[in-house]
């Protein structure tokens, strides 16, 4: 019994042992059962999302804590516990040298020239790097894998990258320790045949990060990281970017993050935060970007994020800084989606008129769709718009906010172009219009509060039609609008022209003290005598009189960036009172008039009335010394107020 006491101890302890040495033997098996970050959701109870701090919000590199649940996954190749490394290299840097001990000498051979070494593979090998060299680099050659285990190092080359990797085959970098890889501001180290030499951690092939320790990269002469094919960022990363010299993360065909916390500090002339030419795809942590490089020596300009063909952000939080000429937070050369994410975008740069470069928050050439996500964008100086597509906008069950010198949301391509929001808040302040469509316009739920705030332009704007449903919450401010096509209508609109010296503008029923919305007017630039304002609410009922009041002591239920919605009015000051009869009603004062010349964007404004149909034209004509540094007048469709639409 005894014997069989002890024998049973002793296994027990034998698998303890074990199993602690197999935890703390590579990281790959280290995985913590740390919850996920919450994916933020739309939720259709709480109108109060419109954040308080959206003119002041600042994004600066953010170092906090991030908690990732890591797992391992057998079927994907990138992660690195899936290949097997038999043959191990030990490289310890110290100064000037470096000491290399090879656990087979058939797995690799190597050369060492000081503190720069090279290893020439012949089966997939795994090394272990540490110490510190300022002179130093490690060049991997041959055609196999190569896994590379970061055990504390601070390791800089003087005349190339840090860290190169020529294989076309898959490299991994495992972040043990924390360490530090930097480069020099001039590459003198001359490429041999088929060599590519781009950046502080250059890679042929694809490659993989991933490590919990803090990886810090200052590339001073190329890419921070640059790969031939993809490059696969795991969760639970941790990587410090500056990036001086060209982009921080750039790949030939993807970008992949899949979590961690990456912080990127750009400023190389010409460089990205990070650039793919396939797909940048992000699906998880925090990755923030903050860029500043202008025009580079091709003339192209900075972006945050840059793809030739997709930007995908699928989960995680995303907050870019873009402060170039001409650069844009997020440009996507044919789609742009972001899903169950929080994206933010400042853009702080002017037009680039050497390059014809427009400064844009988020740019996607053919499609941009928002679903489920949170996205802030405010774009600063220039002529800039915040979200810009040719064809397609879509938002669904979304939060969106926008602060923009041009359009806030824009789809350019004449005729073909199409907004479409679905049970969405949309809050955009512009300097042109707000919502501009040069095709259609179709917002068939959720709450849109938009303002224009220049002389002929409109809180919503398209060429052919304006739907809107009859579970959507709509106020559009401008001094001009584009009537809802009549035959689309599914709930009563009514505009009403505001006089500018009113302060406040507030609707509710006659004799009752029910608060349909009510908001402070806004400020507004070249406007002469009143603001458009365009209200469909699902509370409109037919047959019932309603008060347009210029004062009222509002109690409301819920807010939205200024819109009070629901609750009580009292101490009403009535302008107007109004009894809808019809799907659309268009009354009260006429369209404001023409701002005098000399303060009319595209010089003088003249008015003529069609005494037969009651419609007013506004034509401008072009006067010397009074050309704005933004020509932009879109005097389209201007009607009469006072005629009621069929």
């Amino acid at each position: 019994m005894k014997l069989s006491y002890y024998y049973f101890a002793f296994i027990i302890t034998a698998i303890l042992l074990v199993s602690c040495h197999r935890a703390n033997s590579s990281e790959q098996e280290d995985f913590s059962n740390e919850l996920d970050p919450p994916v933020w959701t739309f939720d259709t109870d709480d109108v109060e999302l419109g954040t308080t701090d959206f003119y002041t919000f600042d994004i600066e590199r953010d170092y906090s804590k991030l908690n990732e649940r890591l797992y391992k996954d057998p079927s994907k190749k990138m992660y690195v516990e899936n290949s097997e490394f038999n043959d191990s290299i030990d490289i310890t840097y110290n100064g000037d040298k470096a000491t290399v001990t090879c656990s087979k000498a058939s797995g690799a051979s190597v050369m060492t020239d000081g503190a720069h070494v090279i290893i020439n593979t012949t089966k997939d090998v795994a090394c272990n790097v540490k110490g510190n060299s300022q002179n130093g680099s490690l060049k991997i050659v041959g055609e196999n894998k190569v896994r590379i285990n970061l055990k504390g190092l601070n390791l800089k080359n003087l005349k190339g990258p840090a860290i190169s990797n020529q294989s076309k085959n898959l490299c991994f970098i495992v972040t043990d320790a924390q360490s530090l890889l930097s480069d020099d501001s001039t590459y003198v180290e001359a490429a041999t045949e088929g060599e590519k030499l781009n950046g502080c951690i250059c890679s042929r092939g694809s490659l993989s990060i991933s490590g919990k320790a803090p990886l810090k990269i200052i590339a001073n002469g190329a890419d921070a990281i640059h790969s031939g094919k993809t490059i696969f960022v795991r969760r639970g990363s941790n990587i410090d970017i500056e990036s001086n010299a060209a982009s921080a993360i750039k790949a030939k065909n993807k970008v992949k993050i899949e979590g961690g916390m990456i912080n990127i500090n750009s400023t190389g002339r010409g460089g990205h935060g990070i650039a793919a030419k396939e797909e940048v795809l992000i699906s998880g942590g925090r990755t923030t970007i903050i860029s500043n490089t202008g025009a580079g020596k091709d003339g192209k300009n900075s972006r945050g994020i840059k793809s030739d063909s997709l930007v995908t952000i699928d989960g995680g939080i995303v907050r870019i800084k873009e402060s170039s000429i001409g650069g844009k937070g997020i440009r996507a050369g044919h789609k742009f989606y972001a899903k169950n994410c929080i994206v933010d975008v400042l853009t702080f740069g002017n037009d680039d008129k050497a390059t014809g470069s427009k400064n844009r928050g988020i740019k996607a050439v053919d499609e941009l769709r928002i679903d489920s996500a949170r996205v802030r964008v405010r774009t600063e100086n220039g002529w800039n718009e915040g979200l810009s597509c040719r064809y397609k906008i879509m938002i669904n069950n979304s939060l969106v906010e926008l602060k923009s010198r041009d359009d806030a949301i824009s789809a350019g391509e004449k005729n073909q172009a199409d907004i479409e929001i679905n049970n969405s808040r949309v809050y955009a302040d512009s300097g042109m219009d707000s919502m501009d469509s040069n095709g259609t316009i179709h917002i068939n739920s959720g709450l849109i509060f938009v303002t224009a705030h220049s002389h002929l332009c409109r809180g919503l704007d398209c060429d052919l039609k304006l739907q809107i449903g009859p579970e959507a919450t709509v106020v559009s401010l401008g001094q001009q609008y584009t009537p809802p096509t009549p035959s689309l209508l599914k709930s009563p609109v009514c505009l009403v022209t505001r006089p500018l010296r009113d302060k406040q503008f507030c609707l509710s029923t006659t004799g009752k003290e029910d608060n349909m919305v009510s908001f402070n007017l806004p400020t507004v630039h070249f406007f002469d005598s009143g603001l458009v304002v365009l209200l469909s609410i699902p509370e409109f009922k037919q047959n019932v009189s309603y008060d347009f009041c210029n004062r009222a002591d509002v109690k409301p239920k819920h807010t939205f960036h200024g819109l009070m919605i629901g609750g009580t009015a009292t101490n009403k000051s009535v302008a107007v009172k109004h009894t809808f009869a019809k799907d659309y009603n268009n009354f009260a004062d006429p369209v404001p008039k023409p701002i005098p010349a000399g303060m009319a964007k595209g010089g003088a404004a003249t008015t003529t009335a069609n005494a037969a149909t009651g419609k007013t034209t506004t034509t401008t004509s072009d006067t010397q010394n009074n050309t704005p540094a933004k020509p932009k007048a879109k005097a389209k469709n201007t009607q009469a107020q006072g005629q009621t639409q069929v």
